[in-house]
């Protein structure tokens, strides 16, 4: 299979000017996970303001436009809300304003720039509709923290037959996504008063843990290594034991973050963690979040190289809403840095909004063209 360039014009310069207003204006909207309503508002407004469908779904935006005949469905999402500021700004990060060809402000990079450049390309795929098919448009609440908003949104839709999920990548094409489980180890024992622990059969659930968990290396791998996301990871993170100083503790429990790239599962981690733990019951207290590998040679992903530029696609191991597309061939791809994200001063350049929205309207339009 192969994929050619659209054979029309990319996103008029119009509406990448448009994203650059646009994604100033969103910045301004302070929009911390969870508190999303706001900016929803706006975005919906906006939209409308084009003659898009919209529909709010909780705290999110979904829109929706129809090509000139039916066909395949493709799904552009993105997310709306932002982690809190932190410290270390130079600036008031929500009063910005371009400089230079820089916006430096909260979400500018991760993900509003996604955002607008996505608004800009569906815009003008809706003022050209020389393709067949349906462009959704989803931007998300609570992508930062439960990813409830993408829940929510693919509750209330049909699967799609592709998607793209906006985050800052440098406009690498990124098919493969590493997914997270998190498992717990729990050391159960025997309790007695501190006071007669010399004297009283008891078993120290805090000690049994602490001996076998000072036996593992600093990081585990467990399954096999992938082609582009390399090992998965398995650490330790959170332990509990105990709640008063005058009483042995009988119960023990570990927290494990566990970074699996495919086809490592959850299920795999648990045989491994067991062999090494073999005092405590291991468990899973989450496994929603799940790796992507969308194939090498999906329609999608060579639309999506031959439109970036580049000429293999890549794998990461930062989660985003991506995780939730199960069964659905996905890309994540858009303007800024990864790097960028959740840093003190976090910017996106002008250039790069105006290629991200080039790229969304050609790969999207590539898409439907193909896919018919």
């Amino acid at each position: 299979m192969s994929a050619t360039t659209p054979s029309r014009a990319s996103v008029p310069v119009a509406a990448q000017l448009d994203a650059a207003t646009l994604v100033r204006d969103l910045v301004r909207i302070p929009s911390l996970s969870g508190e999303e309503d706001a900016i929803a508002d706006f975005v919906s407004e906006v939209l409308r303001a084009r003659g898009i469908d919209v529909q709010r779904v909780g705290r999110s935006v979904l829109a929706q436009i129809e090509g000139a005949a039916p066909g395949a469905t493709l799904l552009l999402n993105s997310h709306l809300d932002t982690v809190p500021a932190g410290v270390g700004w130079s600036a008031d990060p929500w009063a910005a304003d371009w400089q230079d060809g820089r916006l430096c402000a909260l979400g500018a990079n991760d993900a509003k720039g996604c955002v607008a450049a996505m608004i800009a390309a569906l815009g003008a795929l809706a003022e050209r509709r020389d393709w067949n098919g349906t462009v959704q448009l989803a931007l998300t609440a609570e992508e930062e923290t439960t990813n409830r908003g993408m829940a929510e949104v693919l509750q209330h839709i049909e699967p799609p037959q592709a998607a793209i999920t906006g985050e800052p990548t440098g406009l690498e094409v990124v098919r493969s996504q590493a997914g997270l489980v998190v498992l717990t180890a729990r050391w159960s024992g025997r309790s007695c008063h501190a006071a007669h622990a010399a004297r009283v059969e008891h078993h120290n659930a805090l000690l049994t843990a602490a001996t076998e968990l000072a036996s593992l290396p600093k990081c585990l791998h467990p399954g096999e290594t992938h082609e582009l996301l390399g090992a998965s990871s398995l650490v330790a993170t959170v332990l509990h034991a105990g709640d008063r100083h005058n009483r042995i503790p009988d119960l023990a429990e570990a927290v494990f973050d566990a970074r699996l790239v495919p086809p490592t599962n959850a299920a795999e981690c648990v045989r491994f963690l067991q062999q090494r733990l073999p005092g405590a019951e291991i468990g899973v207290r989450s496994q929603r979040l799940r790796a992507v590998d969308t194939p090498a040679e999906d329609l999608l992903v060579l639309c999506a190289l031959a439109c970036a530029g580049v000429a293999s696609a890549s794998g990461s191991t930062t989660l985003s809403d991506m995780a939730l597309l199960h069964g659905v061939a996905a890309i994540k791809c858009g303007p800024g840095q990864s790097s960028r994200s959740h840093t003190p001063d976090e910017f996106v350049l002008q250039d790069e909004l105006e290629a991200g929205a080039d790229f969304y309207f050609q790969c999207s339009r590539s898409w439907l063209e193909q896919s018919q």
